[in-house]
């Protein structure tokens, strides 16, 4: 990207480059700093991405396990239920 920009200094004018207002034109050395801090910022835009994909999968990991262990306690409080209705029938006898 910096030879890309770089170039297009050369092959134009500078003036295209510069601020609208009545200063110096944009150094090639700010270009660079520019691009460099675009790299950085791509490069830290890229890892959240990546830490938001992991926990949005870590999160559907939990989800699941928290649906299956749901059930399974819904099933040990059926079987609970049914255990003291059996005793109450038995006690009734």
């Amino acid at each position: 990207m910096a030879a890309t920009v770089a170039g297009m200094a050369r092959s134009h004018s500078l003036s295209i480059l510069a601020p609208t207002f009545m200063g110096p034109p944009v150094l090639e050395s700010e270009i660079a700093a520019l691009e460099e801090r675009i790299q950085r910022l791509l490069a830290a835009y890229q890892q959240a991405r990546l830490e938001r994909r992991r926990a949005v999968q870590e999160r559907d990991r939990l989800l699941t396990l928290n649906t299956e262990l749901r059930k399974r306690i819904e099933g040990v409080i059926v079987r609970i239920k049914s255990m003291e209705q059996s005793e109450q029938a038995g006690m009734g006898e």
